[in-house]
């Protein structure tokens, strides 16, 4: 069918992997002589499960994971058109979090605003991350290198401290 408003049809199947033998060659078929207004985007995990003969009669783009510096660009844009006030430390510590997928960034900035908190601080992205500082596991791992057991208490009792404070909303 001609699509009704635009110039093409885009058709997206996504896990495409997950085709039968039969759907593939049906797939096949419209694959060789695609009509002209009709654009299909498969999308997969793992394209070494695809056909040689459909992989041969498509472009492929591999996508990755966005780098920290424009995740952070993306959160701070975001922040800007939403007036959402935030420590840029906090910021930092959803990118890095996130682990390159803005999908995750997005929707974790999104809990901490909808909080309807004046300014999200770092210490309340911990809290909802469940993080303690990363200075306290290092000194944590450091007490363990010497073997110092009263100082790995102590910390380890600073950490059960501040995940205490977070589960109680005192963070």
């Amino acid at each position: 069918f001609a699509p009704s408003e635009c110039r093409y049809k885009v058709y997206v199947i996504d896990e495409v992997h997950m085709l039968t033998n039969e759907a593939f060659n049906a797939l096949l078929k419209t694959l060789e002589e695609p009509p002209a207004h009709v654009l299909f985007i498969l999308c997969t995990t793992e394209p070494h499960r695809l056909p040689d003969t459909v992989l041969s009669r498509c472009q492929r783009f591999d996508f990755r994971r966005g780098r920290l510096p424009v995740v952070l660009q993306k959160l701070r844009l975001i922040c800007e058109q939403e007036g959402i006030k935030i420590a840029p430390d906090a910021l930092e510590l959803i990118a890095r979090r996130a682990t390159g997928s803005f999908r995750d960034a997005e929707s974790l900035l999104d809990q901490l605003a909808a909080y309807g908190l004046e300014e999200i601080t770092l210490e309340q992205v911990r809290g909802i991350l469940g993080v303690v500082p990363a200075a306290l596991v290092g000194q944590l791992a450091r007490s363990l290198v010497t073997g110092d057991v009263s100082a790995g208490m102590r910390l380890i009792n600073q950490a059960v401290g501040i995940a205490r404070a977070v589960a109680d909303g005192d963070l």
